[in-house]
Protein backbone atom coordinates (compact mmCIF):
# COMPACT_ATOMS: atom_id res chain seq x y z
CA UNK A 1 0.00 0.00 0.00
CA UNK A 2 1.26 3.57 -1.00
CA UNK A 3 1.76 6.09 1.16
CA UNK A 4 -0.54 9.08 -0.57
CA UNK A 5 -3.26 5.62 -0.18
CA UNK A 6 -3.46 6.01 3.14
CA UNK A 7 -5.13 9.53 3.21
CA UNK A 8 -8.24 7.76 2.36
CA UNK A 9 -8.29 6.37 5.77
CA UNK A 10 -8.44 9.88 7.24
CA UNK A 11 -12.55 9.98 7.44
CA UNK A 12 -12.11 6.49 8.87
CA UNK A 13 -9.44 7.27 11.63
CA UNK A 14 -11.63 10.84 12.17
CA UNK A 15 -15.28 8.48 12.79
CA UNK A 16 -13.35 6.10 15.16
CA UNK A 17 -12.18 8.72 17.13
CA UNK A 18 -15.51 10.38 17.81
CA UNK A 19 -16.70 6.75 18.48
CA UNK A 20 -13.71 6.89 20.93
CA UNK A 21 -14.72 10.07 22.43
CA UNK A 22 -18.60 9.56 22.75
CA UNK A 23 -18.30 6.08 24.40
CA UNK A 24 -15.77 7.16 26.87
CA UNK A 25 -17.84 10.55 27.38
CA UNK A 26 -21.19 8.02 27.90
CA UNK A 27 -19.25 5.82 30.85
CA UNK A 28 -17.97 8.88 32.33
CA UNK A 29 -21.82 10.73 32.77
CA UNK A 30 -23.44 6.64 33.89
CA UNK A 31 -20.73 6.55 36.50
CA UNK A 32 -21.20 10.53 37.50
CA UNK A 33 -25.42 9.59 37.87
CA UNK A 34 -24.89 6.88 39.63
CA UNK A 35 -25.81 4.61 36.77
CA UNK A 36 -23.10 1.84 37.78
CA UNK A 37 -23.66 1.06 41.58
CA UNK A 38 -25.69 -1.51 42.71
CA UNK A 39 -26.56 -3.78 39.65
CA UNK A 40 -28.72 -6.30 41.71
CA UNK A 41 -31.38 -3.14 42.82
CA UNK A 42 -30.80 -2.03 39.19
CA UNK A 43 -31.90 -5.73 37.61
CA UNK A 44 -34.71 -6.04 40.08
CA UNK A 45 -36.44 -2.75 38.72
CA UNK A 46 -38.58 -4.76 36.01
CA UNK A 47 -40.20 -7.18 38.52
CA UNK A 48 -43.92 -6.31 39.88
CA UNK A 49 -45.90 -8.05 41.90
CA UNK A 50 -47.84 -9.40 38.61
CA UNK A 51 -44.60 -10.84 37.99
CA UNK A 52 -42.67 -11.60 40.92
CA UNK A 53 -39.11 -11.99 40.55
CA UNK A 54 -38.51 -16.07 40.18
CA UNK A 55 -41.59 -17.17 38.94
CA UNK A 56 -41.86 -18.11 35.14
CA UNK A 57 -45.20 -16.31 34.01
CA UNK A 58 -44.73 -16.61 30.57
CA UNK A 59 -43.94 -19.89 28.49
CA UNK A 60 -44.47 -21.53 25.27
CA UNK A 61 -47.52 -24.36 25.01
CA UNK A 62 -46.17 -27.93 25.36
CA UNK A 63 -45.90 -30.15 22.31
CA UNK A 64 -48.83 -32.17 23.53
CA UNK A 65 -50.96 -29.11 22.86
CA UNK A 66 -49.65 -28.35 19.88
CA UNK A 67 -50.91 -31.22 18.60
CA UNK A 68 -54.22 -31.54 20.07
CA UNK A 69 -54.43 -28.28 18.32
CA UNK A 70 -53.29 -29.43 14.98
CA UNK A 71 -55.40 -32.90 15.05
CA UNK A 72 -58.95 -30.42 16.00
CA UNK A 73 -57.84 -27.99 12.72
CA UNK A 74 -58.07 -31.20 10.50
Amino acid sequence: MDVESYTDLIPLIFLGFVFFIVAVSALYWAAKKGQLRNFDSQAKTIFTDEEPEGEVSDSFPSKKIRNKKAEIRK
